[in-house]
């Protein structure tokens, strides 16, 4: 009876230690048989990661989607942080570490991968830490249709020379045909100093003056009936924002009081569709301009020595799960042309926006698109307008 007692007893203890031992490496495991101490809660793996403000509404729903999946790395929890930036600002402030005492990036997803070159951004650049495309967008024109149909009754002919001698006529839209209490003709566009919509916004408007869809050059930027024409065109800018999704919301606010036409992304184009002509009471048309900016929004894991590697390694499943299919068709729905090949935007799918939205001028099929120039001409290009016209 003895024997029996003592085998219950150090049965009973070696349960508990079995118990205890497993609480302290997972968290607990339901009933114990005596309370026990809770061991010390596996910190959660933060990724920062700085994206730009276009893709912040399916960044956001995927984030929520992610945390939701409780993933993990090495056992602890991954959380993943969001911070909206212009494009131009987040690698300046990578490459100069400038943190203004907030948590540094794991990872970078600027509109354009050509940013990640411009600054000299410290970048995994082989292996499974490479930069990858997320989703591709074009730049867009859009304009309220009734501005589109006075300026364009027939659709565009010469598209950057119709758009700047308009701007550039002093009668206004009464010259053009149009109703004398639209005034001048607006533009809108972001500053080119701060994000990438603005910055491919003059490189469209350069190949437009020369009739081109690559091989801009420094000496191109340099010829001054170029600035001239530029400082005229960027005269129906009344003011430049760092943000192009706030600029997106501005202009469903403020309609054709402020703005005729703007250059935004095709994907804010088409999230905003429904709220622009609710908030307006017509809708906007959507223009592919010759030789279109096309955005390839990389994702770019850092290699600084801030970057621990769970982070990266946790920085990579939340990329992967960006690419995943659902995460790839949730794209499509917010407006992205996804780089899943399976995720087609030709899908017959009624959620597909760019059926829904065809009537508005949205296309499947890009004509033409440019080619990002190369650096030379890319800094010189954002210094004419800096000394020229920035304000």
């Amino acid at each position: 009876m003895q024997r029996l007692t003592r085998i219950i007893a150090l049965g009973y203890i070696a349960i508990c230690l079995i118990a205890l031992a497993g609480r302290a490496l997972v968290g607990p495991l339901g009933y114990a048989p005596l309370p026990l101490i809770a061991g010390p809660a596996r910190a959660p793996v933060v990724v920062t990661i700085w994206y730009g403000s276009e893709k912040q509404a399916w960044l956001e729903e995927a984030q929520r989607r992610f945390t939701a999946s409780q993933p993990t790395t090495g056992g602890r929890p991954i959380q993943v942080q969001l911070k909206s930036l212009g494009s131009r600002e987040m690698v300046e402030r990578v490459a100069s570490q400038d943190w203004r005492g907030e948590t540094p990036p794991t990872a970078l997803s600027p509109a354009s991968a050509f940013w990640l070159d411009l600054a000299s951004v410290p970048v995994a650049r082989s292996g499974g830490d490479a930069p990858r495309t997320l989703a591709l967008s074009p730049l867009v024109v859009i304009g309220w249709q009734d501005r589109a149909k006075a300026l364009w009754p027939s659709g565009p002919r010469d598209f950057w020379r119709d758009l700047h001698d308009a701007i550039a006529n002093p009668g206004g839209w009464k010259a053009l045909g149009g109703s004398a209490s639209w005034g001048l003709v607006k533009l809108g566009h972001t500053s080119p100093l701060k994000s990438n919509s603005g910055a491919q916004a003059l490189m469209m408007m350069a190949y437009g003056f020369y009739g081109k869809s690559a091989g801009l050059s420094a000496a191109d930027i340099a010829n001054p009936e170029f600035a001239q024409w530029l400082r005229e065109i960027e005269s129906g800018v009344a003011s430049f924002g760092d943000s192009s999704a706030a600029l997106m919301t501005d202009i469903v606010n403020k309609g054709a009081s402020q703005y005729d036409f703007a250059i935004v992304y095709e994907n804010l184009a088409i999230e905003s569709m429904d709220a622009a002509r609710s908030r307006q009471g017509q809708p906007l048309q959507v223009f592919y301009p010759p030789a279109a900016m096309l955005s390839d929004h990389p994702f770019a894991t850092l290699e600084g020595a801030w970057v621990k590697p769970e982070e990266r390694a946790a920085a990579g499943q939340f990329r992967d799960f960006l690419l995943s299919r659902p995460i790839q068709e949730l794209a499509l729905r917010y407006g992205f042309r996804p780089v899943d090949q399976g995720v087609a935007v030709t899908s017959p799918d009624p959620a597909n926006p760019f059926n829904k939205y065809a009537a508005n001028g949205v296309q499947v099929a890009l004509a033409g698109q440019g080619d990002p120039p190369p650096a030379d001409a890319t800094r010189a290009l954002l210094e004419l307008w800096r000394m020229k016209i920035g304000r």
